[in-house]
């Protein structure tokens, strides 16, 4: 089954993304925003009353909540209304901590060779929570993260690589993802590096990789391009920009 990303050129080009696929926005430099992409999509399922879990990596939960609010998305009342499920692990590491329902911290110590198990402890409880509300029900189920490239600012390199390694294995024997739903996810990466990067292309479904230049009327021209998709023959390239918080495809 087929899943609507809410990217139109996506969308147009491949029909949509494969339901519980992963998609890989690999955010070459900062400037692309490819960040917003992910935010762009997240609003998009929110709006339309499905499921959301948003996994805040590396900045404060502050400074995302006012880049949404920016995007147009109330994450407050998505969480109020049970939509929205957020996980910081940023809070958890350096204890910055909000009372906000359905937003949830990993208990303390934290490393990577433990991370796995503390994050399936939290999707399990918020799963449940759903199950509960019977809001699985005619909805879709999406994962956003904010972005795995940070975890090699916290960690390093090689131990990011173990930890996604073990992720898999470790997913695949859990009751999280048996017992429940499991989602479509999105995974943000920005930057470049020859470990972690690598791994993450390989074992996405769909890659979607932004770039940005300065042309010659000092102008910032943003693409994205279509990298990795079951069946894709070519490689099509997008440009787009931002206005007034909404993506537009040029």
């Amino acid at each position: 089954m087929n899943l609507k990303l809410g990217i139109k050129p996506v969308d147009e080009e491949l029909g949509g993304v494969r339901e519980r696929s992963l998609i890989l926005i690999h955010e070459a430099d900062p400037r692309s925003l490819g960040k917003f992409l992910a935010l762009h999509v997240m609003k998009h399922k929110l709006d339309s009353d499905n499921l959301v879990g948003y996994f805040n990596i590396g900045i404060p939960l502050s400074v995302f909540l006012s880049v949404a609010s920016s995007l147009g998305i109330d994450v407050e009342a998505h969480l109020k209304e049970n939509r929205l499920m957020i996980i910081d692990t940023f809070g958890s590491i350096y204890d910055l901590r909000t009372e906000w329902e359905n937003v949830w911290y990993l208990s303390r110590p934290i490393s990577l060779e433990v991370l796995n198990e503390k994050y399936i402890e939290v999707i399990r409880a918020h799963k449940e929570k759903w199950r509960r509300l019977n809001m699985f029900e005619g909805r879709e189920l999406w994962g956003v993260t904010l972005s795995i490239s940070d975890y090699l600012h916290m960690f390093g390199p090689q131990k990011t690589q173990r930890y996604l390694e073990l992720a898999d294995f470790l997913r695949a024997s859990s009751d999280v993802y048996t017992k429940y739903p499991a989602g479509t996810n999105i995974w943000v990466y920005t930057g470049n590096d020859v470990v972690v990067l690598p791994l993450l292309y390989r074992k996405a479904t769909y890659v979607l990789k932004t770039e940005s230049r300065i042309t010659d009327e000092d102008e910032v021209l943003r693409t994205m391009k279509i990298v990795k998709a079951p069946g894709l023959e070519s490689m099509p390239v997008y440009e787009y920009t931002f206005r007034s918080g909404r993506i537009e495809f040029l």
